[in-house]
């Protein structure tokens, strides 16, 4: 989402939920998103354990260049996303 979405976090939050939905989401979803966003931004920023925690899951190096507050925000919205009932019902 991060790499490959664009520089704003709008269009990254868009470019994740378009490749997990098939379809852009709406001005209000993408305003909770954004919202779920910032938040869990401040909140990993005022706990790094969390954030290295969260991150330390998985198969994949964690990139160097990204704030690892950022990454686990991004983290979790993309768990909002792939979460919803259309996204499991894609597939």
């Amino acid at each position: 989402m991060i790499t490959e979405g664009g520089e704003t976090l709008e269009s990254r939050i868009e470019f994740g939920f378009r490749n997990a939905t098939s379809r852009y989401p709406a001005d209000k979803e993408l305003e909770v998103l954004a919202e779920i966003l910032v938040i869990e931004q401040v909140t990993y920023e005022n706990d790094p354990e969390a954030a290295k925690a969260l991150l330390s899951v998985g198969e994949r190096s964690i990139a160097k260049y990204y704030k690892s507050s950022e990454l686990a925000a991004y983290t979790v919205v993309a768990s909002a996303i792939l979460n919803l009932d259309e996204t499991i019902t894609k597939y």
